[in-house]
């Protein structure tokens, strides 16, 4: 899988992941200690707005199932358990 522009799958499931960590509510998000700088957050921030401009699935009724597909096709390309491996 080459680099350049998201894929329709990479971009849901990086929206959902931004989402829960953005936005308010009870799910677990990473802390100040996960961040160098205020502009790291700033930038996610900006990633899940442009995002939210430019997807429509997480609007329509089967999003949850198109989530869980795409995190299905994506998750056979990594097979660690944390980022740094």
């Amino acid at each position: 899988m080459g680099r350049g522009d998201l894929s329709a799958d990479e971009a849901l499931v990086l929206f959902e992941l931004l989402s829960r960590w953005c936005e308010a509510g009870d799910s677990p998000t990473p802390d100040a200690t996960h961040f160098e700088s205020p502009a790291e957050c700033r930038v996610l921030h900006g990633l899940l707005a442009d995002l939210q401009k430019q997807l429509a699935a997480p609007f329509r009724t089967d999003y949850a199932e198109r989530l869980g597909d795409a995190r299905t096709s994506l998750a056979h390309y990594w097979d660690w358990t944390n980022l740094r491996e």
